[in-house]
């Protein structure tokens, strides 16, 4: 099992080892950005550049945002994750991955396609979205989703709203069914004939 050391420094054990035996991995995963996201009431990611430190054989690992002292340190590990990282752009906003709207699969298919945030969906123009299957109903989605964040309702009030609307809607059901069941004819009025 993998163990996570998320120390500003490094672990003695690690620099007895010297730095060229290390296992040094960079990487780019999302952090959630707490004051976006409490500013627009939804989950805002944006992609940054962690590392990730391990002496050979053994379980612990420090995985943490990687700083320019990281980069100093291990220049070579650094230039051959920029070299497999290229020039892509850093993600800002929703991830589809945190949006309850689509499925894993979904989320996937976008990632193929370079979309990757709720932001991106909503933007999609037409034209290059016509051969995604259910598009217009999921930009539609996401746009809608991201107007009620940025009116500020909540996520506990968003679903309290729709536990009223299911409610209604169950009620609605039972009704319509008490009304169809089989033996009970409606009677008619002199009025309505």
């Amino acid at each position: 099992m993998q163990t996570v050391i998320p120390h500003e420094d490094f672990d003695p054990r690690l620099r007895q080892n010297g730095d060229e035996a290390l296992l040094v991995k960079f990487e780019i995963r999302p952090k959630q950005h707490r004051g976006m996201s409490e500013k627009e009431g939804r989950p805002i990611y944006k992609d940054v550049e962690y590392i990730s430190i391990r002496a050979p054989g053994s379980p612990d690992e420090i995985c943490r945002p990687a700083t320019q002292r990281d980069i100093d340190r291990f220049p070579r590990h650094y230039q051959a994750f920029k070299n497999r990282v290229g020039n892509e752009d850093v993600e800002e906003g929703t991830l589809l991955s945190e949006w309850p709207m689509v499925t894993r699969s979904q989320v996937e298919e976008f990632a193929f396609m370079g979309i990757k945030t709720v932001e991106q969906l909503a933007g999609i123009s037409d034209a290059n979205g016509q051969n995604i299957m259910g598009f217009q109903g999921l930009k539609r989605k996401a746009k809608e989703w991201l107007e009620t964040a940025a009116k500020g309702i909540t996520a506990a009030e968003l679903k309290a709203e729709l536990d009223k609307r299911d409610l209604v809607i169950a009620e609605l059901q039972a009704e319509l069914k008490a009304r169809s069941k089989p033996g009970r004819k409606k009677k008619v009025t002199a009025t309505e004939e």
